[in-house]
């Protein structure tokens, strides 16, 4: 079989050298089909249905082999068309060291690549093989000579193209001739097959070799050679088999791979619908056993309903059924709508029959226990600018809230804040804030005000406090509104006061009304006159027939007085007249100092204990004190040389003295007793308070600046200077101009 095969391609070798340049179109045509074809896998026995030959030449048909059987799985060997294609030039032998050289660059990647497209070692390079067929050689240039010094064709080049290496010159002049003519035009003629033809072709040829294995026909293992036993062709088509084999294993186990994910998925899908279905058959059996309860709710409702008296506390069990065994559905489903539902006709009927302020704890002791149930102030978690009313408000604003307006309109008398504010108290944990300041909004604190303004403080029928200090603790920032109308009647009541009144019932609470300040100042302005007042014209010092009405309606004044102020009204008004009797009675031929004793110790007494510890009024009484100790000394010349003591101006001189020592200090910082702007006004007022001044507006103005006159005088009232303040100073009369002056000059003009 090799011998018959060797034969073959001696007989094809000569054919393609004897057809010259017929057989290259020939080689041409045929690299067009074949380029033209594209079959699944290359195979060297597809023969084509036609071939083509000149038209000059009869084609000769290759020699026909008798037909082997050769398996399906492999492609046959066809000798009329080898795998290296038509009209190539045969390997040439090579000399020894040369096949050396092939054997050892067999495996390397260009005899690989080479091989792939059908060389073997010997045949020139190029379509046709006329290309070189050993390797170029390397030559080494003598030193120093240029290009050109030397012959520099390798040894193949020269015995390829020189005489005597096998191809003549002419040959290759007439080649290169060749090549600048124009090609002759050849007929191609179809020569036609039939199909037993084709097959007969097809399964003519040796039986390939055995393959053992895929390793065997890797490409890796292949190196150049000219058996032609070796079929690049079967091992081609194998390696691509093996890989379309590869990558649909490799499809098949992405696709088992997904497969599995996707069981996982459906199992825990199945588990989670289980779930499911489990938790909805639950759910369906709790609101079946809700719509039992409801429907219980329901029935009882009805005969509640029907029955003359009804009592709330009958359906208690059932709504405690409800927020017990199901609080989730109560939620969710809103049932709070059937608990108020259910008791609307009894509530509404309950209602119709009550008097909230003479009874103002009615329905509370029931809805008290239904807090929860009725969702009582419950938070709501939405941020909703209007929210819908809950069940339980709808009730309260359709039914109770109309009842209670009536009572409050009709019947309550804000003179008698007690009933109204015992039910306000009552309900105030059971109302929505709409409700809540609906009702005072609306309904009370109109009714305050009105009553407030209709005080008349000549001839009150209540105190003013009872009117408004009930509702302080509820109105919160509805106060300030409240208390601006009461601050201004209790000054007009202050202003139409005599001290033969007395105190006003329970006048200290107002002293928390007020500010500190404004406090001191509607004190000093509207009771401390009239004080200072009755103390001077209608006190009597009398140790025969001692009246103490004066002073008794002066000294509960002590402890809402100022003490600075307050002192000064004694020191001013009570202790001259006092010392005045004590220098009389000490001047006398017979004195008894016992009868001194206890007419001095009689007179302390009468001062409270607070009166006297404020320093003015213990140095009025250290006074009188030395003034008998004085008389003591002088013994029988006490009636001559006993000087009458002139308290005034003591107290005038020691305020002198006071503020002369104090004009190089610096004005004490004063702090106000409110958050409020700091004025020089303010200043001024602080200063004078501090040296126990009034600091009182007159209510005119001055002619040339038109600036608010104020007087300051002392504590009696009486007496003082006209001042205004401008840019930040204080002018004071000075002849018939006014000047600037500072504090210290004032407080001196004042204590003149």
């Amino acid at each position: 079989m090799a011998r018959r095969k060797r034969q073959l391609l001696e007989e094809e070798t000569d054919s393609d050298a004897s057809q010259g340049s017929d057989d290259a179109e020939n080689v041409e045509g045929d690299r067009k089909r074949r380029r033209s074809a594209a079959p699944s896998f290359v195979s060297s026995s597809a023969a084509p249905a036609f071939t083509t030959s000149s038209s000059s030449k009869s084609a000769t048909p290759p020699p026909q082999e008798q037909p082997h059987s050769t398996p399906s799985s492999f492609a046959s060997f066809s000798a009329t068309r080898s795998f290296m294609g038509i009209g190539k030039k045969p390997a040439t032998p090579l000399p020894p060291q040369e096949q050396a050289h092939f054997r050892k660059i067999g495996t390397t990647f260009g005899a690989r690549m080479l091989a792939k497209m059908g060389w073997e070692a010997g045949m020139g390079l190029g379509v046709s093989g006329e290309g070189i067929a050993v390797p170029i050689e390397a030559s080494v240039r003598p030193k120093n000579i240029g290009i050109g010094g030397v012959k520099e064709k390798t040894r193949p080049t020269r015995e390829e193209t020189e005489p005597g290496s096998g191809v003549h010159v002419d040959e290759q002049k007439q080649r290169r001739a060749d090549t600048w003519k124009k090609p002759r035009k050849v007929k191609t003629k179809v020569e036609y097959k039939t199909y037993e033809e084709i097959v007969a072709e097809a399964t003519a040829g040796p039986t390939p070799a055995e393959v053992i294995s895929l390793a065997e026909a890797s490409v890796a293992s292949w190196t150049p050679s000219t058996d032609p036993t070796r079929i690049p062709e079967v091992r081609h088509n194998l390696r691509l088999i093996a890989e379309a084999c590869n990558t649909n294993l490799d499809g098949l186990a992405r696709e088992a791979k997904a497969l599995q994910e996707r069981k996982s998925f459906i199992a825990q899908e199945r588990i989670r619908l289980q779930n499911k279905a489990a938790d909805e058959a639950e759910l369906i059996s709790r609101l079946q056993r809700v719509t039992l309860v409801t429907d219980e709710i329901g029935t009882k409702s009805k005969e509640l309903s029907s029955t003359y008296e009804a009592n709330l506390d009958d359906l208690s069990p059932l709504f405690s059924k409800l927020l017990v065994e199901f609080p989730a559905e109560f939620d969710k489903y809103h049932l709070d709508e059937i608990v108020v539902a259910a008791i609307l006709p009894i509530v509404r009927r309950a209602v119709a029959q009550w008097n909230p302020l003479r009874d103002p704890s009615g329905l509370v002791s029931t809805l008290r226990g239904w807090k929860q149930a009725l969702k009582v102030n419950a938070a709501d978690e939405t941020l909703q600018v209007q929210k819908p009313m809950t069940p339980y408000e709808s009730l309260l604003w359709n039914v109770w809230l109309p009842k209670v307006r009536t009572c409050i309109n009709n019947e309550w008398n804000p003179e008698d804040p007690t009933p109204a504010v015992k039910f306000y108290e009552t309900w105030a944990g059971f109302l929505p804030d709409f409700v809540r300041d609906n009702m005072l909004d609306q309904l009370i604190l109109p009714k305050i005000s009105h009553a407030i303004t209709s005080w008349d403080p000549k001839h009150p029928t209540v105190s003013l406090q009872r009117l408004v200090f009930p509702w302080l603790p509820h109105l919160g920032l509805r106060v300030e509104d409240v208390l601006d109308d009461a601050r201004r009647k209790l000054r007009s009541f202050l202003r139409h006061w005599a001290p033969a009144d007395g105190v006003p019932e329970d006048f200290s609470m107002w002293r928390d009304v007020f500010e500190k300040g404004d406090w001191d100042a509607m004190l000093l302005k509207h009771v401390v006159p009239k004080l200072a007042l009755l103390l001077r014209e209608e006190f009597r010092v009398n140790p025969r027939n001692q009246d103490m009405t004066p002073l008794a309606q002066v000294l509960p004044w002590s402890t809402l007085i100022r003490p600075s102020v307050f002192s000064q009204l004694l020191e001013t008004e009570f202790f001259p007249k006092w010392l005045d009797v004590l220098h009389m009675w000490l001047i006398q031929p017979r004195v008894s100092f016992e009868e001194v004793a206890q007419w001095y110790s009689f007179w302390k007494a009468t001062f409270p204990e607070n009166v006297q510890n404020i320093p003015g009024v213990a140095r009025g009484f250290t006074r009188g004190l030395q003034l008998v100790n004085t008389a003591i000394e002088l013994g029988s010349d006490a009636p001559t040389k006993l000087k009458r003591p002139d308290y005034r101006e003591e107290l005038a001189a020691a305020a002198i003295g006071t503020t002369t020592t104090n004009v190089s200090a610096p004005p004490k910082k004063t702090v106000p007793s409110r958050t409020q702007e700091v004025t020089f006004r303010s200043i001024v007022e602080e200063y004078a308070a501090e040296h126990n001044l009034l600091f009182i507006p007159t209510g005119r103005a001055h002619e040339k600046s038109r600036m608010p006159l104020f007087r300051v005088s002392n504590a009696s009232g009486k007496g003082g200077i006209l001042v205004y303040v401008q840019d930040d100073a204080v002018w004071a009369p000075e002849g018939d101009e006014y000047r600037a002056v500072t504090l210290e000059e004032m407080v001196l003009k004042v204590n003149k």
